[in-house]
């Protein structure tokens, strides 16, 4: 910084600086935003909690659905595997009756 400085420099110097001070944040300023975030961090801890535990009911709602689905889905197959072995013996039985008969004869 120069010595030789005006006094309409120095003027225009501290105009600038009074017109930025107001746009500094005081100690209280920065401890009131301070408790305006903790509160902010606690209600969205408690928003966090409370979207987990409906997802958590709502996962195991859809879960329920879908292992009583399967069992459903497993008990068709069971009984689609067993309708066909009948069938399948009874054609046996069928085929066996028919040519049973004429392969000895």
């Amino acid at each position: 910084m120069t010595a030789d400085l005006s006094a309409l420099d120095i003027e225009r110097r501290l105009t600038a600086i009074e017109s930025a001070l107001p746009t500094f944040a005081t100690k209280a300023d920065i401890q009131a935003l301070r408790v305006e975030m903790q509160a902010m961090r606690t209600e969205w801890k408690s928003d966090l909690g409370e979207l987990r535990s409906e997802w958590s009911a709502e996962f195991g709602e859809l879960k329920a659905e879908l292992h009583a689905r399967e069992a459903r889905l497993i008990k068709w197959v069971a009984g689609l595997v067993v309708a066909g072995a009948a069938a399948a013996a009874g054609v046996a039985i069928a085929v066996g009756q028919i040519i049973g008969p004429g392969v000895g004869g």
